[in-house]
């Protein structure tokens, strides 16, 4: 069974390693979209920031008042960054779906493996695969999780999100005071600290945590 095993990780391994380039060639994309939207939004912020505090007359942009201004270039980055948002939503969409099949087409073969370590003399304890919490209160952390999961989108603001996972994480508490899962939305959130929170979060650390999130869930009653 350990040959077996070992035989199985090996082929993983190469399914992973043949995809490695095309997998960095997508984080590369989506990393640079991403910063090319926190960009647009910094400068539309100093620029609206820069005319708000300009000595300039109310009638010093050769006739045009500062609230006009403001108003066209509100109006045209808003435009550009929707077009942006589009075009970048498709692209994501597409990428996040290719990984999503490239990961489903790993070979597995978890149930025969964990079936003969459970069935070793030494008995050792496995990790539970479901929470100890009552059912009612167990989906109520659930869908506490869910939301953090729902709120990591393709081109999600790190403040947003950790506003949520914040959120999130007091609600459960309200739930129970302790349970393994304050841990985990610890660690998730301090990935999102990581950034600056007006900027939105890369690719590769919003699927990292979906993926975890994806995990935990199931253990909680929803799947």
């Amino acid at each position: 069974m350990a040959e077996e095993f070992l035989n199985r990780l090996d082929q993983i391994e190469e399914k992973i390693e043949g995809l490695g380039e095309t997998l960095k060639r997508m984080i590369t994309i989506l990393s640079s979209t991403t910063d090319i939207k926190s960009d647009v939004r910094a400068a539309k912020d100093d620029i609206l920031e820069a005319i708000s505090t300009s000595q300039t007359t109310a009638e010093g942009f050769a006739g045009i008042s500062q609230d006009e201004v403001r108003s066209i270039v509100t109006e045209e980055l808003e435009s550009f960054s929707k077009r942006l948002d589009e075009r970048f939503q498709t692209i994501s969409d597409k990428m996040v779906s290719s990984f999503e099949e490239m990961i489903a087409s790993v070979p597995q073969q978890a149930p025969k493996t964990t079936a003969a370590v459970q069935a070793s003399p030494q008995g050792e304890a496995t990790v539970p695969s479901t929470s100890s919490i009552p059912g009612d209160r167990s989906i109520k952390v659930a869908d506490e999780l869910q939301r953090i999961l729902d709120s990591l989108k393709m081109g999600c603001v790190a403040g947003d999100v950790l506003d949520t996972m914040t959120e999130a994480k007091e609600n459960i508490m309200k739930i129970v005071p302790s349970d393994p899962i304050m841990v985990k939305i610890d660690k998730w959130a301090a990935i999102v600290k990581s950034y600056n929170l007006r900027h939105e979060l890369q690719a590769r650390d919003i699927l990292k945590i979906k993926n975890e999130l994806r995990e935990e869930i199931p253990k909680y009653g929803l799947s």
